[in-house]
């Protein structure tokens, strides 16, 4: 095993003492405040299974991303996870809530969560060695647009958006909107990508345009 592999398998395992502190707290507060929303609860943990299936899945990947660009991607989620995994319903304005408590939002929100860690889980197996953390293509890349890529042509990022979606209706407070906010880089992404793609296949991908949605079925 090479010593870049085995970077970011640590980098992996460092996501668990993370989460058992995050979860700690969340017991912690629900044995003090009362019971703790078991939809958000859940909603965390599907976002925890994402991360660490896209950190391990990235050692079979090349090049490798470079250390700062990775420290910087690093810090920006860890302001996420903690504004919003953190029992803050209490402070002003963050803990505001923008929906009703009820449960129906709430299990809709964790049964988006479901959804959507599923299918970004099922667009990266999919794609395989043809993904890439950053915008360049790798050599050998090919054009993918079987499975989930017939659908739509960026699933990784619809299923990343429907776990947003989700960790927002399950938590239904100001905080959650930072998950929606922090998303909102994947649409500069896409651009980039398909522009590459475009000057990459020009016979191909324009074709594949036309025929398949860029991120919501036979809408958009």
């Amino acid at each position: 095993m090479s010593l870049p592999q085995i970077i970011v398998i640590v980098r992996a395992l460092a996501i668990w003492p993370f989460t058992a502190i995050i979860f700690a707290g969340l017991v912690f507060a629900g044995y003090v405040h009362g019971p703790w929303n078991g939809c958000w609860f859940f909603a965390m943990g599907c976002w925890f299974v994402l991360d660490t299936f896209w950190v391990l899945a990235a050692q079979t990947t090349k090049p490798i991303v470079p250390a700062r660009q990775y420290r910087r991607a690093a810090l920006t989620s860890a302001v996420v996870h903690l504004l919003y995994c953190l029992p803050l319903s209490s402070v002003p304005v963050l803990g505001l809530q923008i929906l009703p408590r009820s449960i129906l939002p709430e299990a809709a929100g964790a049964a988006l969560c479901v959804v959507g860690v599923g299918f970004a889980i099922w667009s990266r197996y999919v794609l395989a060695g043809n993904w890439n953390a950053a915008v360049p293509l790798q050599q050998r890349h090919q054009l993918v647009r079987s499975g989930p890529y017939a659908i739509v042509r960026h699933p990784i990022y619809l299923g990343f958006f429907l776990v947003v979606c989700g960790m927002i209706l399950a938590l239904g407070e100001v905080r959650a909107l930072v998950c929606a906010i922090h998303a909102t880089q994947f649409f500069h992404k896409m651009k980039l990508e398909e522009n590459i793609l475009r000057e990459t296949y020009p016979g191909e991908y324009p074709e594949y345009e036309r025929k398949v949605k860029r991120l919501l079925p036979c809408i958009w």
